[in-house]
């Protein structure tokens, strides 16, 4: 079903897709160092930090992952109006995105930065400094505005979304209007608060929680309840295309009465930040290059393979795809129901 000679015609292409993305923006630092007493103050470790770093991270994660594939590419989000906000438009800059660089300065809120403190591969703590809360009518108009400017020479549009505040009700349904009158491919990372949000959209990439909470149902034990909680996904949101990550148990695409289940490449799992982000960035990526959409499963798969097998965030080259695909595929398993 899946021929690797394609796929590596695909891979050649990728730098020719044309990727918007759409979403929440942050930055993600780490604190790193080793553990090796508890504190006399309290019954916790004590971190001996030799390290500090930080990578953009949400959406900036989708574009950082479009930069590392080549592609074309453009975003639009919000920041604070402070010196990270001012920090994250520099370093997108430097990827030399130009003018389809478009970030909104809000007053109200800081930008956001998720600040992990690592023990050696260990995580010890996650600090969130944000604010979460919606974005006012008159910025969904600003937003909306931009988003219809940009993306008219673009072949896909990547909805990430964080739930930060970015993407209301308003945007997301909009935004997806907007790009299918464009015939603009939609790709949407879901939050399961604005689930039922993102009907109309091409593709959506929920994992099995988020997939099984979105709509209300059981976490799926099973391919069968796997395929339950997709048909009625797909029912109540109007969408042709489904893709469910199920972490250790591969990936699953359903369309009409068909599903393709990939079991995943059996690999050391070090690091599964941003491995979301991977994903859909290079289904996206591939179906703009021509890809069909078990083709686009077969390659995201991969590169979900690699960037876990980092620590951080991290992202897949094209390069890294391609030496994968010199070793056997997973064999795809296809129920018609």
């Amino acid at each position: 079903m899946v021929d690797k000679k394609h796929l590596e015609e695909i891979l050649r292409k990728l730098p020719q897709s044309r990727v918007f993305v759409l979403g929440d923006l942050m930055w993600d630092e780490y604190i790193r160092g080793d553990v090796s007493r508890i504190s006399p103050e309290a019954p916790v470790p004590v971190l001996l930090g030799t390290s500090e770093d930080r990578t953009p991270g949400g959406a900036a994660n989708v574009l950082k992952n479009l930069r590392d594939l080549k592609c074309t590419m453009g975003i639009l989000g919000i920041v604070g109006a402070d010196a990270n906000g001012i920090a994250l438009q520099h370093e997108r800059e430097k990827w030399g995105i130009g003018d389809q660089l478009t970030l909104i300065r809000l007053a109200d809120r800081p930008t956001t930065i998720k600040t992990r403190f690592m023990a050696r591969n260990q995580q010890l703590l996650r600090v969130d400094r944000e604010k979460a809360s919606a974005i006012d009518e008159k910025t969904e108009t600003e937003v909306l505005k931009a988003f219809e400017r940009s993306i008219g020479g673009f072949d896909a549009v990547i909805i990430s979304d964080y739930d930060k505040g970015l993407l209301t009700r308003r945007v997301i349904t909009e935004a997806i209007k907007i790009a299918r009158a464009k015939k603009v491919f939609v790709a949407v990372d879901p939050q399961v608060k604005h689930f039922r949000d993102y009907a109309g959209s091409d593709i959506m990439t929920p994992n099995e929680k988020e997939a099984s909470e979105g709509i209300g149902k059981p976490f799926p034990q099973s391919d069968e309840d796997a395929a339950a909680i997709a048909d009625m996904i797909r029912g109540e949101l109007k969408l042709e295309n489904l893709l469910i990550t199920r972490s250790q148990r591969g990936m699953a695409y359903f369309k009409d009465k068909q599903a393709v289940y990939l079991p995943t490449v059996a690999r050391e799992v070090f690091d599964v930040t941003g491995a979301g982000d991977t994903v859909i960035t290079v289904y996206t990526a591939a179906i703009a290059a021509g890809a069909g959409h078990v083709e686009a499963m077969v390659l995201s798969n991969i590169a979900g393979g690699i960037v876990v097998a980092k620590l951080g965030t991290a992202t897949a080259t094209v390069a890294e795809i391609q030496n994968e695909l010199g070793r056997p595929l997973p064999e795809l398993r296809i129920v018609n129901s």
